[in-house]
C-alpha cells in the first residue's frame, strides 16, 4: 500500500484469521496444487505488518482446539468398531487369552502365527474348546476380539491433555478411547476448524512469509534500478530546471530609484542515444520589466535555444555498461526469486512431512505404550492370582511401561515444538492452533501396511515351500500353513480395498476405471474366501480323520474298550464334524443354507448337547460320590455309548452331504485334495505378488538424464554463468581504459531577434555554433593496466567457480540419487524386519502364555521394541522419500 499503516501499539494474540484460500476452490488436482504468488499478491495483502494490522482491526479469540480434556463420562457415545480398525498395522498384536487353547480359535490373519512343522502337526489338537462353548452356535466365526482388553481409564488421565488432544487426531486412538469412555462423545473433537493440506500451507507461505516478501522486494529493487536506467534512452524533461521564478528588485543610485523585476524561464530535455552519446536541448526565456527606470516603464524579453550533442569514441562500451548491468540484474534477481519459490516449496514441503512423521511417531508409540500396558496387566493379573510368572517378569513389563509412556509423551511434545517452528517459518503466529489434514498420511500409512503384508506372504509362501518340499510334512501340516497364507492374502486384498477407497474418496470421481478396479477386488477376496473357507475345512477334516482312527481302534480292540471312554472319543470326533458342518454351510455369497442341512445340523447338535450334559453330570458324580456302585447314572452308560456310535455315523452322514462339492467322498483323496488345494493357494499368491502393487511408489531416474537436467536448468548455475559473462565483459571495458580518449562536441547556441518582445522570435542572426575534439593520450595507465590484470584474475576466478558450481550440483545429485537407492533398500529392510518382528511378538507372546520352557517377559519385550523400531523406521524411509520427491531436480 501506499500508505502503510503502524502496527498495534501493543501486543496482540490469537488476532490472526485464516484468509479464504484459492487452494480450496476444488481446482486443485488431488495430490495439491501451486498457488501462483503473483495472484495472491492482487487479491490479498502481502504485507510483513498484515498480522499486525488485521489485529489493530479487532481481535478475535481463537480457542486452541488441540487442548482436548479428558472426555467426561456424561457425555454419549455410540462407537462403531469396524474389523479393519483391529488389522491396522501399528498394533497387530491381540490380548492373548488366558486358556491356551482359545489362541487358535479366532481366523483373522493377525491371530496366526507361521508354525514349524511339528507344531502345525500338533496345532491341531488344539483348535476345539468343545467342553466350554454351545454347540449351538457357530464356532467358525468366532470374535477375534473377544479376549480384548480396553486401556484403563487411569491410563488415560495420565497422558497430559495436549498429548491427548494429537492422540485423538488418529481413528485407531479414538476407537481405542472409546473403548475406556463408552459414553464419550468424540464426534465434534476440532471444533470445525479446518484440516490444511499441503497446497494450503504452500498459499499461507506465500501470503505470510517473511523470506518470501523479501525475495519478492530484492526482485523490485532490481526492476527499479533497472527502469530509471532505461528511462535516460527515452527523449524526457531534464531532472532539475524545468519551471519559472519571480524576482524583484529595488535599487537607488544617487538618490535614483529604479523597481524591476525579472521573471526567468526554463525547460530542456535530454536523451542517451544508441551511439553511446549524449543529446541537449534548453530553451532559456529572460523578461525583465523596468517600472521607473531612465525610460520610464521598459521590457526586455530574450531567449536562448541551445542543443548540445557529445560522443565518445574509444569508451562507447562503458557507456552502456550501467544499463547492461542493471537489466542483467533483473534476469539474476528473477531466476533467485524463482528459484526461492522453489526452495520455499522444498523447506515447507520438508517440514510438513517432518510433522507427518511426528504425527505417525505419536501413533506408532501410542499402540506400543498400550500393547505393553496390556502385556503388563495381563502379568500382573495372572502373578497375583496363581502366580505363572515371577515377580521380576512383571517389573520389566512395567518398566516398558513407564518408557513407553515416556517415548510418547516426548514424541507428544517433539510435535509442538516442531509446529511451532512450522508456523514461524510459515510467517504464522506461533500461538495460533492449526490442524493438518492427516490423509496423505494414512496414504502413507496404508501402503507401508501393505509392503508389510506382501513381506508376510512372502515368508509363510517359504515356509509352505519348505513344508510341500520335505518328505515329513504331512497334510495336516500343508493345510495349517497354507490357511495362514490365505488369511494373510486376505489381508492384503483388505488394504487393497481400503487403499483404493480413500484414493477414490480424495478424487472425488468413480469412473469406470476405478468400478473396474474396485470389481477386480471384489472377485479376488470372493476366490480367496472359497479357498480359505477350502482350507479350514481340509483342516478340520485332518482332525476328523485322526480321531476317527481312535475311535474306530478303540471300537474294534480285542480287549472291549471302557464305554465311558469310547462315549469321550465319539463326543469329540462329532464336535470336530460340527465345525466342518457349519463351515460347509456357510456359504460366501451370503445366500441361506439349505433348509433340510440346517434343520440336520441343528437336530444332531442337540442330541450332541444331550451327550456332553450327560458326560457332565458324570464327571460330577465321580467327583463327588465315594462309593461309585451307588451312582445310578452308570446304568445307563452302555445306552448313551451306542447313541454316541449311532451319532458318530449321522455327523459323518451329514458332513458328507454338507461336503459333497467341497471335498471327495473317497477317503483316499483328501491327502490329494489337500495337494492340490495348497497348489491353488500357492498360485493365488504368486498372483497377487505380481499383480498388486508395493507400498513404495518407485522413481526410476537416468543418472545422466539427472544431471543433464540440474545443470541446464539449475536456476543458481545460470546466474554463475551469467557473472562468469560480466567478468568477461569487464576485461573488455578495462581494456579500453587502455587506450586514448576521444571525445567529440558539437554544441549550437540560437537566440531571438535584437529589440524583440517576442520570445521565440529565434533567428540565425543571433546564433553561436562550437565544434571541439580533445584527445587525451594514454601515456600513463599503470592504474588502468592493474584494473586490466585483475579483470583477468576476476575471470579466471569466476571460471574456477562456476566448474566448481557445476560439480557441486552434480555432487548433489549423486548423493540425491543414491539417498533415495538407499532409503529404497532400507526401507525393503525395514518392512522385512517389521513382518519378522510381527510373528516374534505373536509367537514369544502365545509361548509366554503357554509357559513354555525358556521363554521370559524380556524375549517378548524385546520383539514388541523390535517391532516398533521397524515401523519407525518404515515411516522414516517412507517419508523421507515423499521429502525427496518434493525437492525439484532443478531447484
Amino acid at each position: 500500500p501506499d500508505c502503510p499503516q503502524l502496527p498495534s501499539p501493543h501486543p496482540v494474540l490469537n488476532g490472526y484469521q485464516l484468509p479464504l484460500l484459492a487452494s480450496d476452490s476444488g481446482n486443485c488436482q488431488p495430490d495439491g496444487c501451486m498457488v501462483d504468488a503473483n495472484v495472491l499478491v492482487s487479491e490479498q495483502s502481502s504485507s510483513p505488518n498484515a498480522v499486525s494490522t488485521a489485529s489493530a482491526g479487532g481481535t478475535t479469540n481463537l480457542s486452541h482446539s488441540a487442548a482436548i480434556p479428558v472426555v467426561p463420562a456424561s457425555f454419549t457415545f455410540s462407537p462403531q468398531i469396524d474389523e479393519a480398525s483391529q488389522l491396522k498395522l501399528v498394533d497387530p498384536v491381540p490380548p492373548v487369552p488366558t486358556n491356551p487353547q482359545a489362541s487358535n480359535a479366532g481366523s483373522e490373519a493377525p491371530l496366526k502365527q507361521v508354525p514349524t512343522s511339528d507344531e502345525a502337526t500338533s496345532s491341531g489338537e488344539n483348535k476345539q474348546d468343545s467342553d466350554d462353548k454351545s454347540l449351538s452356535n457357530n464356532n467358525s466365526s468366532s470374535n477375534s476380539n473377544s479376549f480384548y482388553r480396553p486401556i484403563p481409564q487411569q491410563a488415560w488421565q495420565s497422558i497430559p491433555e495436549s498429548c491427548l488432544s494429537r492422540m485423538l487426531e488418529f481413528s485407531s486412538i479414538r476407537t481405542e478411547y472409546a473403548q475406556s469412555f463408552p459414553e464419550a462423545d468424540l464426534s465434534n473433537l476440532n471444533n470445525g476448524e479446518k484440516r490444511l493440506t499441503l497446497a494450503n500451507l504452500m498459499e499461507l507461505a506465500n501470503i505470510n512469509s517473511r523470506e518470501y516478501q523479501v525475495a519478492k522486494e530484492s526482485l523490485f529493487r532490481a526492476s527499479l534500478a533497472l527502469t530509471a536506467e532505461r528511462y535516460q534512452y527515452d527523449l524526457n524533461p531534464l531532472q532539475f530546471g524545468n519551471g519559472t521564478a519571480t524576482n524583484y528588485r529595488h535599487t537607488r543610485t544617487n538618490g535614483a530609484t529604479v523597481n524591476s523585476m525579472a521573471i526567468p524561464s526554463g525547460v530542456g530535455v535530454q536523451k542517451q542515444l544508441a551511439s553511446a552519446g549524449q543529446f541537449l536541448a534548453t530553451f532559456a526565456n529572460s523578461v525583465v520589466l523596468t517600472f521607473n527606470g531612465p525610460s520610464g516603464f521598459a521590457t526586455d524579453v530574450s531567449s536562448n535555444l541551445v542543443f548540445d550533442f557529445q560522443q565518445t569514441v574509444f569508451q562507447r562500451d562503458v557507456q552502456f555498461e550501467q544499463l547492461t548491468r542493471n537489466e542483467r540484474d533483473v534476469v539474476y534477481a528473477m531466476r533467485d526469486y524463482l528459484r526461492f519459490r522453489k526452495q520455499l516449496f522444498r523447506d515447507v514441503s520438508g517440514l510438513y512431512y517432518n510433522l507427518l512423521l511426528n504425527y505417525r511417531s505419536i501413533e506408532i508409540s501410542t499402540l506400543d505404550y498400550f500393547t505393553n500396558l496390556r502385556g503388563f496387566l495381563q502379568s500382573q493379573s495372572e502373578y497375583r492370582t496363581a502366580e505363572k510368572i515371577p515377580r521380576v517378569q512383571v517389573d520389566q513389563f512395567e518398566q516398558n511401561v513407564l518408557r513407553t509412556r515416556g517415548n510418547l509423551v516426548g514424541n507428544c511434545y517433539a510435535l509442538e515444538t516442531a509446529m511451532d517452528q512450522f508456523k514461524f517459518r510459515l510467517g504464522l503466529p506461533t500461538e495460533m492452533p492449526i490442524l493438518l489434514d492427516l490423509t496423505e498420511l494414512e496414504s502413507i500409512s496404508l501402503r507401508d501396511e501393505l509392503s508389510v503384508a506382501r513381506q508376510m506372504i512372502n515368508r509363510v509362501r517359504g515356509e509352505l515351500m519348505i513344508a510341500k518340499a520335505s518328505n515329513n510334512a504331512d497334510a495336516t501340516t500343508l493345510a495349517n500353513v497354507a490357511e495362514v497364507l490365505a488369511d494373510r492374502m486376505a489381508n492384503i486384498l483388505r488394504i487393497q480395498q481400503r487403499i483404493e477407497e480413500s484414493a477414490d474418496e480424495r478424487a472425488g470421481n468413480n469412473s469406470s476405471e476405478n468400478q473396474q478396479e474396485q470389481s477386480a477386488l471384489d472377485q479376488a477376496m470372493k476366490t480367496l474366501k472359497h479357498w480359505q473357507r477350502r482350507l479350514q475345512i481340509l483342516g478340520v477334516r485332518m482332525q476328523v480323520e485322526s480321531l476317527k482312527a481312535e475311535l474306530d481302534a478303540q471300537i474294534k480292540s480285542d480287549v472291549a474298550a471302557p464305554p465311558l471312554l469310547v462315549m469321550n472319543r465319539a463326543i469329540e470326533y462329532c464336535t470336530t464334524q460340527l465345525q466342518v458342518i457349519d463351515l460347509a454351510l456357510d456359504n460366501l455369497d451370503g445366500s441361506p443354507a439349505p433348509t433340510d442341512l440346517k434343520s440336520s445340523r441343528d437336530k444332531l447338535a442337540k442330541e450332541l448337547e444331550s451327550l456332553l450334559n450327560f458326560l457332565r453330570e458324570i464327571s460330577s458324580q465321580l467327583r463327588s460320590s465315594k462309593d461309585l456302585i451307588q451312582s445310578t447314572m452308570l446304568a445307563e452308560i452302555p445306552k448313551r455309548s451306542k447313541q454316541s456310535i449311532e451319532l458318530v455315523r449321522a455327523f459323518e452322514g451329514l458332513a458328507d452331504s454338507a461336503t459333497e462339492d467341497i471335498l471327495p467322498r473317497d477317503d483316499q483323496s483328501v491327502s490329494s485334495t489337500v495337494e492340490s488345494t495348497v497348489d491353488k493357494t500357492i498360485e493365488l499368491s504368486d498372483k497377487l505378488l505380481q499383480s498388486g502393487p508395493d507400498g513404495w511408489e518407485e522413481i526410476v531416474l537416468d543418472h545422466n538424464e539427472t544431471l543433464l537436467t540440474g545443470l541446464v536448468q539449475r536456476l543458481d548455475l545460470m546466474n554463475q554463468r551469467g557473472r562468469l559473462a560480466d567478468a568477461w565483459r569487464q576485461i573488455k571495458l578495462a581494456g579500453d581504459d587502455l587506450k586514448s580518449i576521444v571525445n567529440l562536441r558539437a554544441t549550437q547556441i540560437i537566440g531571438t531577434r535584437t529589440g524583440s518582445d517576442n520570445p521565440v522570435d529565434f533567428s540565425f542572426d543571433n546564433s553561436e555554433t562550437r565544434l571541439s575534439a580533445a584527445l587525451d593520450t594514454p601515456l600513463n595507465r599503470r592504474i588502468q593496466r592493474n584494473t586490466f590484470r585483475l579483470a583477468l584474475i576476476n575471470y579466471n576466478v569466476g571460471l574456477r567457480n562456476l566448474m566448481a558450481a557445476e560439480d557441486s550440483i552434480k555432487l548433489d545429485l549423486r548423493e540425491d540419487l543414491r539417498q533415495l537407492a538407499l532409503d529404497r533398500t532400507q526401507y525393503t529392510i525395514s518392512v522385512a524386519s517389521a513382518a519378522l518382528a510381527y510373528e516374534r511378538v505373536i509367537s514369544t507372546r502365545l509361548r509366554l502364555q503357554l509357559a513354555v520352557q525358556g521363554v521370559a517377559a524380556r524375549d517378548f519385550l524385546e520383539a514388541q521394541q523390535a517391532y516398533t523400531n521397524a515401523l519407525n523406521s518404515i515411516a522414516r524411509q517412507h517419508v523421507n522419500c515423499q521429502a525427496g520427491r518434493a525437492q525439484p531436480v532443478d531447484g
